[in-house]
């Protein structure tokens, strides 16, 4: 994957999270906020916890830090997947959300 390729995916991919964000917000009728700035999107929950996402250029990642833990993506087959736990940053990104807006 090239730079121009990168940003095409990571674009694409930071629209999918805040329409995410939007619509579990509207589903479970909590107050979700966040903030993109560049490459890093910020979201903020209720209890002041926090999930950042953001790109490492470089490296051809996707950082997410979560109240629990960090996780790196490595862009595989046409997905973000840990590279550790080889978890999909979907899966990942809806039960850090899930867990962060209920407690």
């Amino acid at each position: 994957m090239n730079i121009t390729e990168f940003h095409s995916i990571t674009d694409q991919l930071f629209n999918n999270i805040e329409l995410f964000l939007d619509n579990y917000a509207d589903e479970h009728d909590c107050d979700i906020d966040y903030e993109t700035h560049g490459n890093v999107i910020t979201v903020t929950f209720p209890n002041n916890s926090k999930i950042i996402v953001n790109t490492q250029e470089p490296l051809l990642q996707i950082w997410l830090a979560t109240r629990k833990q960090g996780y790196h993506f490595d862009y595989v087959n046409n997905q973000w997947l840990c590279n550790r736990t080889g978890l999909s940053f979907d899966k990942i990104f809806a039960e850090a959300v899930t867990e962060q807006a209920i407690s």
